[in-house]
């Protein structure tokens, strides 16, 4: 499949123009990967695939490649980040994921991850369908539930009442861990330190340090509040802190 039917299968509402253009950009990112030998080189494809990512097309293959760029420029936080972002599309990819472990393991700040919240224990169906295939179900149940309902008053088969109340179920329970794991609430949620910081006790560099040792490229954390530049943080088997936003990729 092209990269342009790709585009369409993912966003067909997209104009013909944006599409060539989008295509254009990603196969340029391509053509720059492929003859980067430098740190700078890697990044230069990243670049063009951020200006893809800022422009509001999002997919797992975007997000992959964005890892993998950032990867072989050293910048090993930015690659698990989108590692993870694209797992949000691409959630059974072994590739990705081996991929992401290589990312965590060469992170100098790696440390625990951050705990997943309630409902992705309840709703453990969440690693194995992607954000799309569970927006499609949500979207398919609440389709076909009333037009269960209208069959079944009409031939008064009880039998499929039942069927359109599971169905509506399904759909309201999809919408809504669709809604909470969506690309947007994680990029609201979660962070991960990008080079070297540290982390502060309140908001500017006069308060003294959270943490005993300055956080490195890889802490991944949990959001907490944000103000004045600094965004607050809940990291893993350490304790809170106030970072600098100049040092955090979301």
């Amino acid at each position: 499949m092209t990269m342009l039917v790709l585009i369409y299968a993912i966003a067909p509402d997209l104009l013909a123009d944006s599409v060539l253009d989008l295509e254009k950009d990603f196969l340029r990112s391509l053509e720059l990967f492929d003859v980067a030998k430098s740190p700078e080189e890697f990044r230069e494809s990243a670049k063009v695939l951020e200006s893809i990512d800022a422009g509001g097309f999002r997919n797992g293959i975007v997000y992959y490649n964005l890892g993998n760029a950032y990867y072989r420029a050293g910048d090993f936080g930015r690659a698990i980040l989108k590692y993870r972002k694209a797992k949000l599309y691409r959630p059974r990819d072994p590739l990705l994921e081996a991929n992401l472990q290589q990312a965590l393991a060469s992170a100098p700040g790696k440390i625990a991850e951050p705990q997943k919240p309630w409902w992705q224990h309840v709703m453990f169906w969440q690693d194995s369908l992607s954000h799309p295939a569970r927006v499609a179900i949500a979207l398919i149940s609440s389709a076909l539930a009333p037009l269960l309902v209208l069959v079944a008053l009409l031939i008064r088969h009880r039998n499929l009442l039942w069927i359109a109340g599971g169905l509506t179920s399904l759909a309201l329970l999809f919408t809504l861990e669709a809604g909470l794991n969506s690309p947007e609430i994680f990029s609201a949620s979660r962070a991960i330190i990008t080079g070297e910081t540290v982390a502060r006790k309140g908001i500017g560099k006069d308060y003294e340090a959270a943490f005993d040792a300055p956080l490195k490229d890889g802490a991944e954390f949990i959001v907490l509040d944000e103000a004045s530049g600094w965004t607050f943080g809940h990291f893993a088997g350490i304790g809170d802190g106030w970072v600098r936003n100049e040092c955090v990729a979301r």
